[in-house]
């Protein structure tokens, strides 16, 4: 018996297809909402009017709703909800994409936008007005930083920062940068005639003392200058990272993928001859068998070195992660002589593979250097860990609280901090862990005590650093600052500073004056926007025959 229906299935209920309109039709239904709703005549309601300008009831709600959250004085606002005003906007957005995305950068950049929107009838745009405005934007730039420099620091306690240090060149001047490793403040960022240990403490000392701050840790790589600046201002050196694995980079990537190439080389010849052989004398001859013999033999020297080059990389990616106060895998706080050990059965396979893979003596050299870095890396962090026990001494916690904080809340503070720098497949081997102390934290102290000491943690788990990306990150976009405009005089690089200090904001909102003083200061782009005058009303150019006769035109209508 069949029992299956002959009627056919209803779908759901179908969704109705999205309306997309302009801002120009937008602001027309809106005016012409207002104004048949304004009409003493009419009687209409207003679901009569929305039916009627074929426009939902809640969406011109919400158009209207929109038109009054306008964060612009009221005159404006109205200009721009009319017309004219939408037609001004889009031109307006247009030019500044245009400009943005496929215009050039200074003045020239700024020219054109003013082109491209029809401002130039009302903004002078020549090369001299814009140049005197850069300059007055520039001049005012600087001396509200150094206003606003004076005003926070003043009100901030002293306290010791780590700085990140480094240089980036043009022709044969350096730029000292300098950063704060924390909050991401630029102390200094200035070209000079060398970059000698005596010129980084002649430039870093007045900025320390006018920012009321000192220097305990300096970041950087293994350069000597700044190394001994260290040394002068009583600061520790941290090897950073990246440039001590960079040594064994350039000691043995190109080394062995050049050994792995010949390999493959001689493998594929090899190959060739093994089969004309096959081909003149036959798969059973004394020829083919030994033809097969030197292509198995190949074979395997080639995976040999596959392999070695696998290890490499292998130990590399293995001294990164040991690089850290606790063990990822087991979130236990680790120690310096631990960390030691485990550096140096590393090092010993990358050194014994390069041994093997009979390096030259340039290559072992790198290597030797390499551990060298990574020695003093170890170091520091028997440093660090000096500093840890007395900082958690001085937080006066008792036994059990002492053993909570090594064990939950020191690294679940350091997990928190590194956990956007992790990639994905980390994340999710390492959320586990972080699940765990997260629960132990919330099940052995109470909701108010965990914000404090979260916030101990935290300050416990910044101030161990190994990385100067920041500043390698701001290096190279001070070089594309350079190729953009030429070249920057001091006053530009400093307007470039302080931009990036009092301006540029992180996901949270705050700026890196915010982070690095602990305190609120005035917008920059709006006092920019009070304070600085924008070029007049351009003249009439007597020598364009033109615009002479436009003018005449206008005088004689006047």
């Amino acid at each position: 018996m069949d029992t299956a229906s002959c009627k056919e299935p209803k779908k759901a209920t179908q969704k109705s297809r999205k309306i997309s309109r302009s801002r120009l039709e937008i602001s027309q239904k809106v005016i012409a909402f207002q104004e048949l709703i304004s009409l003493e005549r009419t009687e209409m309601s207003e679901r009569e009017v929305t039916k009627l300008l074929e426009v939902p009831r809640t969406t011109m709600r919400s158009w209207r709703r929109q038109e009054g959250e306008e964060k612009l004085c009221p005159e404006l606002s109205e200009f721009l909800s009319g017309h004219a005003g939408k037609q001004f906007l889009q031109r307006i957005v247009m030019a500044a994409y245009q400009t943005l995305h496929y215009g050039s950068g200074g003045i020239r950049g700024l020219q054109e936008f003013l082109h491209l929107s029809k401002l130039s009838g009302f903004i002078a745009a020549s090369e001299g007005a814009l140049q005197e405005f850069s300059c007055r934007c520039e001049e005012y730039i600087v001396s509200f930083a150094n206003m606003e420099e004076d005003r926070l620091a003043n009100g901030m306690r002293y306290r010791k920062v780590t700085a990140v240090l480094d240089e980036m060149f043009r022709g044969r001047h350096p730029c000292l940068v300098a950063i704060e490793a924390v909050s991401g403040y630029i102390l200094l960022e200035k070209f000079t005639e060398d970059r000698t240990a005596k010129r980084w403490k002649e430039e870093l000392q007045p900025r320390a003392e006018k920012l009321h701050v000192g220097f305990d840790q300096i970041v950087s790589d293994l350069c000597g200058a700044i190394r001994a600046c260290a040394k002068e201002m009583g600061a520790e050196h941290i090897p950073e990272l990246f440039h001590s694995q960079y040594e064994i980079s350039k000691a043995t990537s190109g080394a062995l993928a050049a050994k792995e190439r010949e390999s493959e080389r001689e493998l594929e010849e090899s190959e060739e001859k093994l089969k004309r052989i096959e081909k003149r004398y036959g798969e059973d001859s004394d020829e083919c068998v030994e033809a097969k013999r030197v292509r198995n033999l190949r074979k395997c020297r080639l995976e040999v070195k596959r392999e070695r080059s696998k290890k490499v990389k292998e130990a590399k990616r293995r001294l990164g992660e040991i690089d850290h106060p606790m063990d990822l895998r087991t979130g236990k706080l680790q120690t310096a002589e631990i960390i030691k050990q485990k550096f140096d059965e590393q090092l010993d396979v990358i050194v014994t593979c390069a041994q093997d893979a009979s390096l030259s003596r340039t290559c072992l050299n790198r290597l030797a250097k390499a551990r060298r870095a990574f020695d003093a890396i170890a170091g520091y962090i028997k440093f660090f860990f000096v500093w840890y026990t007395a900082f958690v001494v001085g937080l006066n916690l008792s036994s059990e609280q002492t053993v909570l904080f090594n064990e939950v809340i020191f690294p679940l503070s350091y997990l928190k901090m590194i956990w956007k720098r992790l990639p994905k497949e980390k994340r999710e081997e390492l959320s586990k862990l972080k699940n765990t102390l997260e629960h132990r934290l919330k099940a052995a102290f109470p909701e108010g005590e965990q914000t404090e000491l979260i916030a101990k943690g935290r300050e416990c788990a910044e101030k161990f650093q190994r990385s100067s990306s920041c500043v390698e990150g701001r290096n190279s976009m001070l070089s594309l600052y350079h190729h953009r405009f030429h070249r920057l005089n001091p006053r530009s690089i400093r307007a470039l500073t302080v931009v990036h200090n009092f301006h540029i904001t992180r996901a949270d909102g705050s700026t890196a004056a915010e982070r690095f003083f602990g305190a609120k200061h005035p917008n920059l782009f709006e006092s920019l926007v009070k304070n600085v005058r924008i070029p007049g009303k351009p003249r009439v150019q007597y020598h364009d025959p033109q615009r002479r006769s436009l003018g005449r035109q206008k005088r004689k209508i006047a």
